[in-house]
């Protein structure tokens, strides 16, 4: 491969860019004419921990990093990686410890979000809820920000650590960091920090000066008052301990809600200079609809902070009126659609919706899940057992049992939609997590691990087959409807006439975007083995080139590694 680096459009932050579209429309040869001979598997790079996200890809190295990496004692502690995409080897790596006592609610220390890189610098949260800055080339530390723990050096007032004596889980980083640079050249980092399995935290969304780290400002998505919306820098008292910096304010009542968290990356559209903050569920949590900014988006002016506006996910939308939990780990993906700038987002209640960009009003949703022909639910998609038969591995519930018992939705998605513009198409991964004693993350006989959209309809945009019922695609099956609990707990990526989907397997797919048909595959790994079958994970490919890298958490290899496809000569 001979290509310019620096002609070539990077993956730079989470989702390929800004928007989070999941698209490269230029600099890559890979199509469906040449991606079943010449694309090979070039290089596997073993590292040190498992990769529980999407690498980035900036001028021909790969960042990506780790979490409980090796290369830390008694893995207590995250790694950082660049590598040459060319020749697979590590250049630089930079490693940090994260005590025990401040691990994530899943036992994890390192890291779990995509990097973004800008102006020389690379950014990434951590799950220790730190913001670290590293130079690009070096990977020495330029600076980092606690944004779990006051740090004002960094005016940063918040210290959000209440019930963690309790043994409650702590705010963690989560959230890949979106970055801007405004009008004024000056770069901004935007992240959200909080923590939904904690009843008494908070969660905010930081706006931080790229080159400094010191916080400019500071949202809380945990509404205040009812029919009041919050303003930026106003923050609870609770998380305000002593002095404070100027330019903060407190409120000292009690909230409408906790919890709120913005797991997912941040989308940035440089028109309207908006963020769209994806929230989770609230404290406390019941179906949809639920109080205050949560299970929805959130709209914020990106230079003030100030509110813009909010729109929640459908409560008719949910597959069962029982359905609670139902957050959201997506991103929000930005696109125009009808000559408009709208904004998507995929719900774990199995919901996907559409929203107008500036008035956040709805205008489209879909239930993703199937349902029969004849219209009615499928007893074994979102399963709710009662309480008696919650540690039962699989139990077999019928509808009436689950649209009468408050459960969590495992089945939905957790993906951010990859768009492809010419095809106006979305293309979107389902299922979840596979360690739920109730359900697998998916009922593969019934759901495809990944849907194709029509983005004006929202219907299936790859031909239906009426052979089984509920429909299935008719040219992706094998891979899909094939394996028990293979799901697209990820986010594809689009690149020419290609959809590259990961899934739980832990296998890489390339489908034909125009019918569905499979071109391609590998598999990265074993799963780690658990009681539905196994658990592992690859959170999505990054496109560079005419190279596709995908990292993965499997079994062995100390968890984690990484793997380089690209186009070879005939």
């Amino acid at each position: 491969m001979t290509q310019n680096t620096q002609s070539i459009p990077n993956w730079w932050m989470y989702h390929g860019d800004q928007a989070h579209t999941g698209y490269i429309d230029s600099g890559s040869k890979i199509n469906s004419a040449n991606v079943e001979k010449f694309f090979k598997v070039l290089h596997e790079v073993k590292l040190n921990g498992s990769i529980l996200s999407v690498p980035a890809i900036f001028h021909g190295y790969i960042y990506v990093g780790v979490a409980n990496s090796k290369d830390v004692e008694g893995s207590n502690g995250g790694a950082f990686y660049k590598i040459n995409i060319k020749t697979g080897e590590i250049a630089q790596t930079f490693t940090w410890v994260i005590p025990l006592d401040e691990r994530d609610t899943h036992g994890f220390t390192g890291m779990g979000c995509t990097p973004a890189i800008c102006e020389g610098k690379v950014y990434f949260s951590a799950f220790n809820a730190k913001l670290y800055c590293l130079d690009a080339d070096s990977l020495e530390l330029v600076w980092v920000t606690d944004l779990r723990y006051a740090d004002l050096d960094q005016n940063q007032p918040v210290t959000n650590d209440m019930g963690m004596a309790q043994g409650d889980p702590p705010a963690a980083g989560w959230s890949s960091p979106v970055v801007v640079k405004d009008k004024q050249g000056k770069v901004k980092v935007y992240v959200g920090i909080g923590e939904g399995e904690n009843p008494f935290l908070y969660s905010f969304v930081f706006c931080l000066d790229g080159q400094t780290g010191k916080v400019i400002w500071i949202f809380c998505t945990c509404k205040f008052e009812k029919d009041k919306d919050n303003q930026p820098n106003v923050l609870p008292g609770q998380v305000v301990r002593g002095k404070f910096p100027s330019g903060f304010r407190l409120y000292n009542g009690n909230p409408v809600t906790k919890g709120s968290s913005v797991w997912s990356s941040i989308a940035y559209d440089p028109d309207l200079n908006r963020l769209y903050c994806a929230t989770g569920n609230p404290v406390p949590d019941g179906p949809l609809p639920t109080p205050g900014y949560s299970n929805g988006v959130l709209a914020l002016d990106a230079d003030s902070g100030a509110y813009q506006g909010f729109v929640q996910i459908p409560s008719e939308s949910s597959y069962r009126p029982t359905d609670y939990d139902v957050d959201i780990g997506a991103s929000p993906t930005l696109f125009v659609r009808k000559g408009k700038k709208v904004v998507g987002i995929g719900c774990k209640n199995g919901c996907y919706m559409i929203a107008d960009a500036e008035s956040l009003e709805c205008l489209e949703w879909r239930q993703l899940l199937p349902y029969y022909q004849d219209g009615r639910q499928i007893p074994t998609v979102d399963p709710h057992p009662p309480e008696e038969l919650q540690n039962e591995l699989n139990p077999r519930i019928d509808n009436e049992v689950s649209n009468k018992t408050i459960g969590e939705n495992y089945f939905g998605t957790y993906s951010t939609a990859a768009i492809h513009p010419g095809w106006e198409r979305l293309f979107i991964g389902m299922g979840g997590p596979n360690y739920h004693n109730p359900s697998t993350g998916i009922d593969y006989t019934s759901t495809p691990f990944m849907r194709a959209l029509d983005w004006n309809s929202l219907e299936d945009a790859w031909p239906m087959g009426n052979e089984h019922d509920p429909p299935r695609y008719r040219n992706s099956s094998p891979p899909m409807y094939t394996t028990a609990g293979e799901c697209g707990l990820s986010s594809p990526a689009v690149v020419n006439d290609l959809v590259f989907c990961s899934t739980s397997k832990v296998s890489l797919y390339a489908f034909d975007i125009e019918d569905g048909r499979l071109l391609w595959q590998d598999d990265l790994g074993v799963q780690t083995g658990g009681y539905n079958g196994g658990y592992g994970a690859c959170m999505g490919p990054a496109i560079w080139g005419d190279y596709v890298v995908a990292g993965a958490l499997i079994y062995g290899r100390d968890g984690g590694i990484l793997k380089i496809y690209g186009l070879c000569e005939e």
